[in-house]
């Protein structure tokens, strides 16, 4: 939850210092939005102890192919591209959200 953290705050502090347009992640826009909607969820979950939000945002990296070291690298590169930034940061809150709705 604290590497979720501080990727998030590297994401913020870039949008607003930087000026560039977009970023070359090295990945797909859509994958990078993937995971993170995905970690942003096990972060945000109530209940569940500090061990068990560990395994499972473990077993989103894992699933995914994700390193916690490889996204904060793509956030700060993400930095210097702030509209970039602010459309894959509302993409993430849209995907968490979707994600965090029952399946009907």
């Amino acid at each position: 939850m604290q590497r979720l953290r501080g990727i998030l705050i590297v994401m913020l502090i870039g949008a607003a210092a930087c000026r560039s347009r977009t970023a070359d992640l090295g990945m797909s826009d859509s994958a990078f939005v993937q995971v993170m909607g995905e970690l942003k969820v096990v972060a945000d979950a109530s209940g569940i102890t500090e061990p068990v939000r560990a395994q499972r945002r473990d077993a989103v990296l894992r699933k995914r192919g994700a390193s916690a070291a490889r996204l904060e690298q793509l956030s700060a590169t993400l930095s210097a591209h702030p509209q970039h930034a602010r459309l894959l940061w509302s993409a993430i809150e849209v995907k968490a959200v979707t994600l965090s709705q029952p399946a009907k």
